[in-house]
């Protein structure tokens, strides 16, 4: 959750604390960040037509 920003400020700074506590933490979170920024520069995601996403929502419409 703090990778994604979702914690508040108090609960970011406790994890932050915890982290710099115990060596394994830190290197998990910088695992977690590599692992990260992999999947952001390695992973390509296929480009979608604006028919194809109607289509979609046009399933999606009849089904409900």
């Amino acid at each position: 959750m703090m990778l994604d920003k979702a914690l508040t400020k108090e609960a970011e700074e406790e994890v932050l604390s915890k982290i710099k506590d115990n060596p394994d933490y830190e290197k998990m979170l910088t695992n977690e960040r590599n692992f990260r920024d992999f999947v952001r520069g390695n992973v390509i995601r296929p480009k979608v037509t604006p028919e194809f996403i109607q289509s979609i929502k046009d399933k999606v419409r009849i089904h409900h």
